[in-house]
């Protein structure tokens, strides 16, 4: 996905985006009621969302845990035009969302490899590019939180979390429908059946029993205009004692959207959505004052240039 001037967003599709972040996997039978309108014009309207930009929706998993790959964020300091860089950065089949940001970092990459010799090679390439001035690393240990339903909600309660490691025994069959989910979140089971040579049937209590399990959730990411929100923003944390504490303290924040322990720069790196800038300020002021957490680097969101789930693992 590449940004773009977006377009007119009116009351019916902000409901169905609701409905969407709800459940990213409602049926247009399902959204249809919720907004008076036939499966038909519902169905017109979500692809059309898709389309555009305003919306993605896909499948979140911890890849560490069920043995799926290497994800790391990227940190870079630019020495020229980040537009231009950017563009070049999603010629690298591991880079799956490149964000334009502000404050001591230019650009955020999220890289996701099949094993330590796809990252290494993917952070050569980054390297390789001009005007790189300074590259950090923060890979995935674990994702404590991965919700984005109480975006636009001071009052949200995080979600229970479970731990995929200890609920099922993924066989190859699984893993493949995993990967497919987290390209397409909303992927039918009519699609996915003849990828694994399985019935739909058969595919969709696989499917449900893993969405049941915790070892997928499914997740509508709207842009912040559709959610009526100034923005996101990455906090990359220091921790000045042991992680686990700290980051059940994050997970409790009601803006946070995703909460990772990381390896590297950082010990923990998060995702928050803000109303405005004393917002945001409030959000790190918070963090900041939580036991154990050290330095925090705050690096809000410009602009999303690229967000290709489909790639990188597919290697």
């Amino acid at each position: 996905m590449t940004t773009s001037t977006r377009p007119e967003i009116d009351d019916v599709d902000r409901a169905l985006i609701a409905g969407l972040v709800e459940n990213g996997r409602a049926t247009y039978a399902a959204l249809a009621p919720q907004v008076g309108l036939s499966q038909a014009a519902v169905r017109a309207r979500v692809q059309r969302l898709f389309e555009e930009d305003v919306i993605t929706v896909t499948g979140r998993v911890d890849p560490s845990s069920l043995g799926l790959g290497v994800f790391t964020f990227a940190f870079l300091e630019l020495s020229g035009q980040v537009d231009k860089f950017a563009a070049a950065v999603a010629d690298i089949d591991a880079a799956v969302f490149i964000v334009i940001t502000t404050g001591r970092f230019d650009l955020m990459v999220e890289l996701r490899c099949t094993n330590h010799d796809h990252l290494l090679d993917s952070l050569d390439r980054l390297r390789e590019l001009e005007d790189v001035r300074r590259l950090q690393t923060a890979t995935a240990l674990h994702y404590d939180k991965q919700d984005w339903t109480g975006v636009g909600r001071r009052d949200a309660v995080p979600s229970i979390q479970p731990s995929p490691a200890s609920t099922r025994e993924l066989d190859a069959t699984d893993r493949r429908l995993l990967l497919e989910l987290m390209s397409d979140g909303r992927a039918s089971y009519a699609t996915l059946a003849p990828l694994v040579e399985l019935s739909q049937a058969a595919v969709r209590d696989r499917v449900l029993d893993m969405l049941a399990d915790g070892i997928v959730s499914i997740q509508a990411h709207p842009v912040p205009e559709a959610m009526g929100i100034g923005g996101f923003a990455a906090l990359a944390i220091k921790a000045t004692g042991p992680v686990e504490p700290l980051v059940a303290s994050l997970v409790d924040v009601p803006e946070t959207c995703l909460v990772a322990r990381t390896l590297g720069r950082f010990d923990a790196t998060i995702e928050v959505w803000f109303e405005d800038h004393d917002h945001l300020a409030d959000i790190v002021d918070r963090v900041r004052a939580l036991s154990g957490a050290g330095t925090v680097d705050t690096i809000p969101y410009l602009r999303i240039t690229h967000e290709a789930f489909e790639a990188g693992l597919t290697r």
